[in-house]
């Protein structure tokens, strides 16, 4: 095997670690920001029902 060989396989194989790398990382961000919009619906969903409850008082 020459170094021009070694070189590519060493290449090829860093950039598969790198893709695999981002896509976990754009999954896991994906789903936090899920959560995060979750989050925020049930916080807007909460405090529309806490205003309607105060305004029938």
């Amino acid at each position: 095997m020459s170094y021009k060989e070694l070189e590519h396989i060493i290449d090829t194989k860093i950039q598969r670690a790198i893709r695999k790398h981002e896509v976990i990382v754009s999954f896991i961000s994906s789903i936090v920001g899920l959560i995060f919009i979750l989050g925020l619906f049930h916080a807007i969903l909460l405090n529309h029902s806490q205003i309607q409850s105060y305004c029938l008082r």
